[in-house]
Parts: structure tokens; sequence; C-alpha cells
């Protein structure tokens, strides 16, 4: 999974986490556009992703998301599927799934599962699956994560290890994040390691150096705004500069 990617869903995890007090259930509508730009001549990559999320109650929530992807001049649509729910006062579960029928460059197909837990207060374990099936190789990836809340403020560190090509390879991601209101959040994020970048021709192992800034605002009691700012260096194919942005109603 390339970075940009994961940028759209930590832009809205950061102040889902925030908001956790906000009256339930709740519905949101949301759509976010991506652009990125690469060093090496390619096409610039572009994707619309149309979101909606119903909130059950506090740690219950599914969603769904209808997306259209662009790299190297390949056109990719995509479905994806999340389900989270409590499993007890302190232990939260999550699955996913993506699908495209065209995955020129996307993965046919790719689930995963997480499980969340505090285990003191403000303190919280996550560890996780993924496997994800592209036209030419299948890419396993496993995350632990630990974070921890101080007042307005959050932190997290992650470590990915990556299985493809019978080769194991590591990355690692340390976020900071900023709660400035009930519904807004500011997050900085650096990773460094190898991740699994695909091309019109295959699925490599890339070593790769990248730092994001992400976040959220309310500029209306139902409405909010998220954005994403990103640098991936990812050695030997390219340098990629992206940004998104999206909008999201909430009733």
């Amino acid at each position: 999974m390339t970075l940009l990617p994961r940028l759209l869903l930590a832009t809205l995890s950061l102040p889902a986490l925030a908001s956790a007090a906000e009256p339930h259930p709740s519905t949101t509508l949301g759509v976010e556009a991506a652009h990125e730009s690469l060093d090496n001549g390619s096409d610039d990559w572009r994707a619309l992703t149309l979101r909606a999320r119903h909130d059950f109650r506090p740690r219950q929530l599914a969603e769904l998301t209808f997306g259209e992807t662009e790299r190297f001049g390949l056109r990719d649509n995509q479905v994806g599927m999340l389900y989270s729910t409590a499993i007890g006062a302190a232990l939260t579960a999550t699955v996913d799934a993506n699908f495209s029928s065209t995955h020129r460059v996307l993965a046919r197909n790719a689930a995963g599962a997480s499980l969340q837990y505090e285990f003191r207060k403000g303190w919280l374990a996550h560890a996780g699956l993924r496997t994800s099936d592209y036209s030419s190789a299948r890419v396993n990836q496993a995350h632990m994560m630990i974070e921890q809340y101080v007042g307005a403020a959050s932190w997290s560190l992650a470590w990915r290890p990556t299985r493809a090509f019978a080769t194991t390879a590591h990355s690692a991601e340390l976020r900071g994040a900023w709660y400035y209101g009930e519904r807004n959040a500011v997050g900085l994020s650096f990773a460094r390691g190898k991740e699994a970048a695909s091309t019109p021709f295959a699925v490599t192992l890339t070593d790769v150096r990248a730092v994001a800034l992400t976040g959220r605002h309310a500029i209306a009691p139902h409405w909010t705004v998220n954005y994403a700012l990103a640098h991936t260096r990812n050695s030997g194919l390219y340098t990629r500069k992206g940004i998104s942005g999206g909008l999201a109603y909430t009733f």
C-alpha cells in the first residue's frame, strides 16, 4: 500500500478519535480527491474517493468506499468495506476488505483484520494482519503499534513487517497529533523502511522515506474538511509529492 492512501485513512481517523463523545448514531458522507506528482517523468497520479460511514455507537461503525485511481496513465476502480466493533470495555476489533475489477496497478483484492486494546488509561496497543493479491504477486503485511494520549495530544510508534517474493522487509512509522477542538486535529508522521510498490509491470519491495502532514477541521456544525500533504521517496523508482483534500457532511 502506498503512503497517500494511508493518509486518506489517517486524515479521517485523527479527528474521529478526538470526537468520540459526539452524539450517536450518526452518518457521514464524504468525497476526497488526491494528486501526486512524480520526478521520473511519469504522468501524475490522481484519485477520487466517495465515502459513506455510519457510527452506530462509540467504537462501532461501518464504512463503504468507492474509488477511482489513475497511475502511470492506467485507471483502476476499487470498492472497499470496513466494520469496527467493541469487544468488551477495552478491546476493539476491525475487519476490512477491498476489491478492484480492473487491478492494473491496484490490488485485485485485499483483506485485513486488527485489534485495539486499551491496557492503561490513555495507552493503546494495536496489532493486525493484511494480505493483498496483485496481478503479479501476493503481499502479506503485519503491523504492531503503541499509542498514547496525553491531554490534547497523542503519539504513536508502528512497526510493519512485509512479506513478498520469499523476502521479509520492515518499516517503521512515528506519528504525533494535536486535537485542538472537539472535531479538529492535525498530525505529523515520519516513515522509513521497505514497502510494496506497484507499477504497470510488477510489484517490488523498495526503500521508502516519507513525511506527511494530515488534518481535519470543522467549518460548520455538520461540515468538516480534511487534508494531507506528503513527500515520499521510493529509492530506485521515484520521488512523489502528494496533496489530498476532502469534504464531509455528518448528520
